[in-house]
């Protein structure tokens, strides 16, 4: 299971008050145990930015009992953002180009709202087709959820 909270991000508090292991950064170098890096793509609009943060911090967490969780969670600068959730992003989530050059061994790409009937006419399409090509190349595995499915057919 264990999750590491490698930063300072907040789902890592609420995750705990809920019951779920996270390892402090140091105790986790100390154990002779696999990790793993999760990249989180959190597409999601403001109002469900840091729910679907502890949602899929929590499955990952529960997923396999011998194996390190390091979740980096980033997300794409052209999807509108207000200004609280802009604060968030910017104090607790990676660049895409530090995500990029340090790797992944997954990729976990959530939806996001559209307007209008066509993908590709989105504000974030080219951005998001820039990361799945990425990842298509260079990460293990990629799992992606509601409308990210679609994108990802689609392209």
């Amino acid at each position: 299971m264990p999750l590491v909270a490698h930063n300072r991000l907040p789902t890592f508090d609420r995750l705990r008050e809920e019951g779920v292991r996270v390892l402090a950064p140091d105790f986790a170098l100390h154990q002779d145990i696999r990790e793993l890096h999760i990249g989180l793509l959190n597409m999601m609009p403001d109002a469900a930015l840091e729910a679907t943060e502890r949602q899929f911090f929590r499955l990952i967490g529960e997923s396999n009992p011998i194996a390190q969780f390091y979740v980096h969670p980033f997300t794409l600068d052209e999807l509108p953002r207000g200004e609280a959730a802009r604060a968030h992003i910017d104090k607790y989530y990676e660049p895409y180009s530090k995500i990029r050059a340090e790797g992944l061994d997954v990729l976990i790409i959530t939806g996001a709202n559209v307007v209008g009937s066509e993908l590709s006419n989105q504000a974030f399409w080219k951005p998001l087709i820039e990361v799945v090509d990425w990842a298509h190349e260079s990460v293990t595995s990629t799992v992606c959820s509601c409308l990210a499915t679609h994108a990802v057919l689609e392209f």
